[in-house]
């Protein structure tokens, strides 16, 4: 079965052409990935280098044959500016969604702001990504409440709640119908939580690939192993809920 990888962050160190994905696709290729979402990461972390980072995430998805759909991000914190950028990007660039993290760029979910560009990315039927299980800005909850603002814009929490916040990850996933939950940091005792409780058909499997050491796949991979999935859990969170999250036929 060919798996989807619904987190990950492009970084251009590892290639000499910042713009080449080969090195990448060669790592989803060694752990079947077929396809998978790509988020900018120097431009969470740097607001000089955003608009840079979103241009590279672009350039590198249109070399992979279309396995990498690019995420873009803006800082909420520049105000109608990240409005005005947002709309110029999804204008511009093929986007397959919107990555925020609150926690890394000091955004407040609860901004007119925020509230603008989630309209926004609504009205593009772009999802929004948002990091989640880190307070003081970015816990589950409060991306619920984000999300019951805007029932027309689908969600998807990045962690799940990570190690700590994943009972209020479920919590607001049945309190948001437009929140889905990417599996990407519980243990497998959460994970197999989250199965029992939350809808299947809103969960997804991410890696963080690309955010930290060279190689993260085979760790989160090997936590769903532990968690004990059926065949149809495996193919619904890998391959059949990504396909209709991002449209793919």
């Amino acid at each position: 079965m060919p798996l989807f990888d619904a987190h990950t962050h492009w970084n251009g160190t590892w290639n000499a052409d910042r713009h080449n994905p080969a090195d990448w696709l060669a790592v989803w290729d060694r752990h079947g990935i077929a396809r998978g979402a790509v988020c900018p990461l120097v431009g969470l972390l740097r607001d000089d280098q955003l608009a840079a980072d979103n241009r590279d995430v672009a350039a590198a998805c249109a070399r992979s044959g279309g396995r990498m759909l690019p995420f873009c991000s803006v800082n909420p914190s520049a105000g109608p500016d990240a409005v005005a950028e947002l709309g110029r990007l999804a204008k511009d660039l093929p986007l397959a969604g919107v990555k925020f993290h609150p926690w890394l760029q000091g955004a407040s979910l609860s901004t007119p702001t925020m509230d603008e560009l989630c309209e926004l990315a609504g009205g593009h039927r772009l999802p929004v990504l948002v990091h989640d299980g880190t307070p003081p800005f970015s816990l589950p909850s409060q991306v619920a409440l984000l999300a019951r603002r805007h029932p027309r814009t689908t969600f998807l929490l990045g962690h799940c709640g990570i190690f700590e916040h994943w009972r209020e990850a479920i919590d607001s996933m049945r309190f948001a119908e437009n929140l889905w939950g990417c599996l990407c940091s519980p243990y497998p005792a959460a994970v197999r939580e989250l199965l029992r409780r939350v809808d299947l058909c809103r969960l997804l499997w991410g890696s963080d690939h690309g955010f930290g050491p060279r190689d993260r796949i085979g760790y989160h991979l090997h936590v769903l192993d532990q968690a004990g999935l059926t065949d149809a859990q495996r193919s619904a969170i890998l391959w059949d809920n990504p396909r209709t999250l991002f449209r793919l036929g």
